[in-house]
């Protein structure tokens, strides 16, 4: 087992990883409630789930059934690598489609729901009859400000304002089941106990390859920030094979659980790790159906719809709808192009070659600054962009904001940048973090008036800054 990052790969790293969508309509009147787990949950109130993504409690569903491969990975939000997922007439024996999603090697699709305090997730799955081993799999994730790609983190432990995740998970335990293995949650979140996130063993049933399953993880965070009252759980075929309770998931209730990461990533480690005898025999394909994610248990799919086959109304990611996740930036509170010189920024100087002809601002490694120019008290609207250029190779680019509130530096990490081509960034001030490891408190509540961007590189090395601005 082991996990990864961004817009998703560009480092997929370790042994081990941290590791939409609105329904297009929601019932009017106050809906039914819902059977326990044991009498079958949501999907016992709609056969053959037709009508399912209509209940106010389900928060998304896609059955694979409309679009094409492009048409999904737009409305998800996120697809990678989709030259290696198409669209499959392999369906579970209850299926009320056509269709399932098949992913050979490696793929995702990773998508936003609104963010809620307790959410449940249930799809369909198979593996090939000669799978290996699972590096990542499916994963729940909170995130206090999302991006529409899947976030890294391996080996980091996450500020408990910020994130925390767990995935469902096949396992081989170091070699004693035959791949895949047996289901688990591997978590994180910023009381874990090492660096490298949590296991949570469940029901110790070997997963048997070539057969559809019905997968359901459920993510409860704590109900106060100061409470141990978090858990998680998963069931498999609607029996529960796993419930964890007592965890503190979250230090502040604005952190919602609002990221699903329906993931298929492989690599030769899980090989080696549980030292196979066969790798090179393995064929690594996935099929997955009937994804719904909502606040209440789901169950498998029950009945049959009244038309024989259905298409689901397929969800969107709430992403997709500006504010709906997230505050959106405010009015400008600050911004400059270099046009005019300058101004309050130092450590460089303004030369040709900015965005579109203009001009822009050229810095060494040592960076630029810039003080006094504006005062902006930061929430979590409060936004930071700017356009950079490297003109050599320019490593490890940080951001650093002085914290008056908490006597530190809090820094943030730009990555992606490329020799000769602008880049335009954009972080919100909230995901700067005091100390070294940038785990420390955030800039929530502080004033944001002054700024440096540096980063390591040769002493002749400059890279270009143009149109900055900061937002409320």
């Amino acid at each position: 087992m082991v996990r990864s990052e961004v817009k998703w790969p560009v480092r997929f790293v370790a042994t081990w990883m941290l590791l939409a969508s609105v329904p297009m309509a929601r019932a009017a009147e106050p809906t039914k409630p819902a059977p326990t787990p044991e009498q079958g949950g949501l999907a016992s109130l709609y056969p053959g789930d037709e009508g399912i993504e209509q209940d106010a409690r389900v928060l998304f569903v896609d059955d694979f059934e409309t679009g094409t491969v492009d048409k999904i990975g737009g409305r998800w939000g996120s697809i990678h690598l989709k030259e290696n997922i198409d669209l499959s007439g392999d369906v579970h024996a209850s299926s009320p489609g056509n269709r399932s999603l098949h992913i050979s090697r490696n793929g995702h699709l990773f998508t936003h729901p609104p963010g809620v305090d307790v959410m449940y997730a249930r799809f369909y799955v198979k593996f090939h009859e000669k799978t290996g081993y699972i590096h990542h799999f499916v994963h729940l994730v909170a995130d206090r400000t999302p991006k529409p790609w899947p976030k890294g983190g391996a080996g980091e432990t996450p500020p408990g304002d910020a994130k925390f995740s767990t995935g469902i998970e096949p396992t081989g335990r170091w070699g004693k089941f035959s791949p895949p293995g047996v289901w688990n949650f591997y978590s994180y979140w910023h009381e874990m106990k090492t660096k490298w996130g949590s296991v949570f063993n469940g029901k110790q049933e070997p997963i048997v390859p070539g057969r559809w399953y019905c997968v359901e993880a459920m993510l409860k965070a704590n109900s106060a920030p100061d409470k141990a009252d978090g858990e998680q759980a998963f069931w498999v075929d609607g029996e529960l094979h796993g419930h964890f309770k007592g965890i503190r998931w979250r230090t502040t209730d604005k952190l919602k659980i609002n990221s699903f990461w329906l993931l298929y990533y492989n690599t030769d480690q899980p090989a080696r790790h549980n030292k196979d005898p066969k790798p090179d025999s393995r064929v690594m394909e996935v099929w997955f159906d009937d994804v719904v994610v909502a606040t209440e248990y789901i169950g498998p799919v029950h009945g049959r719809p009244k038309a024989g086959k259905k298409k689901a109304t397929p969800s969107k990611s709430a992403l997709l709808t500006p504010g709906l996740l997230i505050a959106e930036p405010g009015k400008t509170g600050f911004s400059h192009n270099f046009e005019r010189g300058p101004g309050n920024f130092k450590g460089g100087k303004v030369v040709d070659g900015g965005v579109d002809g203009s001009k822009a601002y050229a810095f060494p490694p040592g960076g630029v600054s810039v003080w006094e120019a504006y005062s902006v008290p930061v929430k979590d609207s409060t936004t930071v962009r700017l356009k950079l250029k490297p003109l050599g190779n320019p490593r490890d680019v940080q951001v650093m904001i002085w914290s008056k509130r908490h006597k530190d530096n809090c820094r943030y990490r730009i990555g992606g940048l490329e020799k000769g081509k602008w880049r335009e960034v954009e972080f919100r001030a909230i995901e700067a973090r005091a100390g070294w490891g940038m785990n420390g408190p955030s800039l929530e509540g502080d004033v944001l008036d002054n700024l440096k961007i540096f980063y390591e590189g040769d002493p002749g090395d400059r890279i270009l800054l143009d149109d900055f601005e900061i937002l409320k």
